[in-house]
C-alpha cells in the first residue's frame, strides 16, 4: 500500500502519544511505518515540517464550528450567539484538542504555523465579532489573549507533576493562603472556565 502524507502525520501523532515530544524522532517514525528515511522525507522534508503539520492537525478541530460547513449554516450559527459565547466555545474546543494529545500544548506552542484552513477560520471569526460591534483590533487582541491563555493553561495541565512527599507542597506555617487555595481548588475545568470568563467579561466591560 502506498504511503501518503496523511498516513505519516497520523503515525507521528500516535507515536507522540506513546513516547512524548522529547523522544519523538524521525528514526522512530520510519521504524513504526516500516519505511526507509527517504520514503518519509518524500512526504515531509524535515522534522520541523513534520512537527508543523502535526501541530496544524491537532488544532484543526478547534477552528471548525460544528454545523457550519455551508455558508447558510455558518450565517445561522453566527447569529445564534454573542461574540463572547463564540469566543468561549472556541477556547473550550482548543483546550480539548490540546489535551487530546500527549504534549499537545508544547507541540502547538513551539511549532504551529497556521495553514490556509486555519487562517480562513480566524478571518471568519474576526468578521463575526466585527459584525457584533467589536473593531478588528479589539477582536484580534481578544483572539490572541484567549489563545495564549488556553495554551498556557494546558501547558500547566500537561507538565510533569511534582514528586510526592514532604517537599511536594508548601509549608502551611509559611503559606496559609496558598494552602487554603489548594484545598478549596475547584478543579481544572472550573478554573479554566473562570479565567476565560474574566477575559470576555473584561472586554465587555471595556466596551460598555
Amino acid at each position: 500500500m502506498a504511503l501518503h502524507r496523511d498516513d505519516v502525520i497520523a503515525a507521528a501523532l500516535d507515536l507522540l502519544d506513546e513516547v512524548g515530544l522529547e523522544r519523538l524522532t524521525t528514526r522512530a517514525l520510519t521504524e513504526r511505518l516500516g519505511v526507509a528515511p527517504g520514503a518519509l522525507y518524500w512526504h515531509v522534508r524535515s522534522k520541523q515540517e513534520l512537527l508543523t503539520a502535526m501541530a496544524d492537525t491537532v488544532v484543526a478541530p478547534a477552528f471548525t464550528t460544528p454545523g457550519t460547513e455551508s455558508g447558510k449554516e455558518a450565517e445561522t450559527e453566527a447569529e445564534a450567539g454573542s461574540w463572547a459565547q463564540h469566543t468561549e466555545a472556541f477556547a473550550h474546543r482548543l483546550r480539548r484538542a490540546l489535551l487530546g494529545r500527549r504534549d499537545g500544548a508544547r507541540l502547538v506552542s513551539g511549532h504551529l504555523v497556521p495553514g490556509t484552513a486555519t487562517l480562513k477560520s480566524v478571518e471568519d471569526g474576526l468578521a463575526l465579532m466585527s459584525a457584533q460591534g467589536l473593531t478588528p483590533a479589539q477582536a484580534a487582541v481578544l483572539g490572541h489573549a484567549v489563545t495564549s491563555y488556553v495554551i498556557g493553561f494546558v501547558l500547566q495541565e500537561q507538565q510533569e507533576h511534582a514528586p510526592t512527599g514532604e517537599a511536594a507542597g508548601p509549608d502551611p506555617a509559611h503559606y496559609p493562603l496558598l494552602l487554603q487555595w489548594q484545598t478549596e481548588h475547584p478543579g481544572p475545568d472550573a478554573t479554566f472556565t473562570a479565567g476565560l470568563t474574566l477575559l470576555t467579561t473584561g472586554l465587555a466591560a471595556q466596551l460598555a
